[in-house]
Parts: structure tokens; C-alpha cells; sequence
């Protein structure tokens, strides 16, 4: 079994209609998509596609750099959302982007710290954005962990292996893209080969960041593969034992999937 933890399929990127892109999946042994959102304005297609396809499940929240002029209503959406939707399985994607910053850092805060409350209210986990804001990122989630069991997982890592540790030794998981087969990417690697193997998860990110060798492609949920086998050379473990240790850390912090009923 094969999951994609992380990927944004209603975007108008891709080149395939969303039917084409679940047969290649199948083929692939590709057996559930974590479908992320990113704004308000996602969500009714996020839950729709969710409702049409059984290997689909979803995770509302507002990225990083659309905070922005961001309202009470939106959040009382996503609460309304989480409560009456089995498939909304976790709280995000959020977090903090300070490379790019097309919003406001007390913005990002805020929605950020908003972000966890609701998951905490809920129980989920949130799926956390961090760039250039490695720092500000623990400080908040170390300021939450002490009195809480939040729990979640660092998307698309490209951090330190500092920060991956840090972020471990509260609970969280470590999510790889594509990126780990780049070129440049040799940090990443080494930072694969120290993670817990009880804290790594697997992601396309799609449909950005396609790994080699569909780099400069429009990336899509089954070219998670590629990722999966460079984790299997740098652990120098089966592929096989890479896509059994992602699919049951998906499981551990995605509680609300029924593993059962995917196998």
C-alpha cells in the first residue's frame, strides 16, 4: 500500500481531468490521497471530490500566504466542515512562510495559532507549512505542546536536520517530497537517513515539485514512486518496507482513517 500524505488535487495545473489521475493511481498501487487545502475558496471542490472518490480524503485550512484580511467566518467554516465531514481527517495546511512572505508575519501567527486551536478542539492533526521560519515555527508548537497532545506532521520537509529533530522530539512527523531526488538535494538525503523511521511520511506535493525523472513535469500522486525508492537507497531497505513504514505512520497520526477498510 502506497499513500500520497500530501497533494493538491484541484489544481488547474494539472494536465489530466481528476479521473485519469485516480486510474494511474490504482495502477499503481496508490490506495488513499490526502487532499490538501489551501483556501476558502477550495474547500466546497476539496469536500466534493472527497465524496465521489473513496481513496480521496481531505485537510482544510488557509496556507500561510493567504492570511491575509482572514475572518472569524472562515474559521467558523472549518469547524462546521470538520464536524459534519467523516473524510476531513486533519487541520491545515498552515503555518508560517517567511521566504516568500505574501502575508504579514502577525497574520501568519495568528492563523497559525488559530489553525491549532481548531485541531485541538477536534483532536486532528495539523499539517504544517514551514519556510525561513524554522524558529518561530517551534517556538509556537513547544508553546502548545507543553499543556496539549497536538500532534502533526512538518509537510514537504526542506529544513535543518536540527529543526527535523526538534520537531520529532514533540511527536511530529517528517514528510519528503520530490525534493530528496534532486540533484542539490544531498542535505535532504542525509537528513532522511537520521529521521526516525517511526516519524517518516511520504508526499507528492503534486502538482509541484515532480521528482526525477518526471522533473519539469507537471507532478502527479503516482509519481510518488520515485520518492519512495530514493528513501528505500538511503535506508538500503525494500521499497516495500518504505511504503509499510509510511502507510502505518500515515495510520498512527491520521486516527480518523479506518486503516481496515483501505487495505
Amino acid at each position: 500500500m502506497i499513500i500520497d500524505s500530501h497533494c493538491h488535487l484541484i489544481s488547474s495545473r494539472y494536465e489530466k481531468p481528476i479521473h485519469e489521475i485516480i486510474d494511474i493511481c490504482e495502477a499503481s498501487n496508490i490506495s488513499l490521497l490526502l487532499n490538501i487545502a489551501t483556501k476558502e475558496k477550495e474547500f466546497n471542490e476539496i469536500l466534493s471530490l472527497s465524496n465521489n472518490y473513496k481513496q480521496i480524503y481531505n485537510s482544510v485550512g488557509i496556507h500561510p500566504h493567504e492570511t491575509e484580511n482572514l475572518n472569524k467566518n472562515i474559521f467558523i467554516k472549518i469547524d462546521n466542515i470538520i464536524k459534519n465531514n467523516k473524510k476531513t481527517i486533519a487541520v491545515g495546511e498552515t503555518g508560517l512562510d517567511f521566504y516568500y512572505n505574501h502575508s504579514k508575519k502577525k497574520d501568519q501567527i495568528k492563523s497559525f495559532e488559530k489553525h491549532i486551536d481548531i485541531a485541538l478542539e477536534h483532536n486532528l492533526p495539523i499539517v504544517v507549512h514551514s519556510r525561513d521560519a524554522e524558529k518561530d515555527t517551534k517556538d509556537i508548537l513547544y508553546s502548545y505542546k507543553k499543556n496539549t497532545n497536538l500532534t502533526g506532521v512538518i509537510h514537504c520537509f526542506t529544513g535543518s536536520e536540527k529543526f527535523a529533530r526538534e520537531m520529532m522530539d514533540i511527536g511530529f512527523y517528517i514528510s519528503f517530497s520530490g525534493i530528496i531526488t534532486f540533484k542539490k538535494s544531498s542535505y535532504l538525503r542525509d537528513i532522511v537517513s537520521q529521521t526516525d523511521r517511526d516519524k517518516i511520511l511520504v508526499e507528492t506535493d503534486s502538482p509541484f515539485l515532480a521528482p526525477i525523472p518526471n522533473r519539469g513535469k507537471t507532478n502527479i500522486p503516482a509519481f510518488i514512486v520515485h520518492t519512495i525508492k530514493q528513501i528505500s537507497d538511503i535506508l538500503s531497505i525494500d521499497e516495500a518496507e518504505v511504503e509499510k513504514i509510511t502507510s502505518d505512520n500515515f495510520f498512527k497520526l491520521f486516527k480518523k482513517v479506518d486503516a481496515i477498510s483501505i487495505a
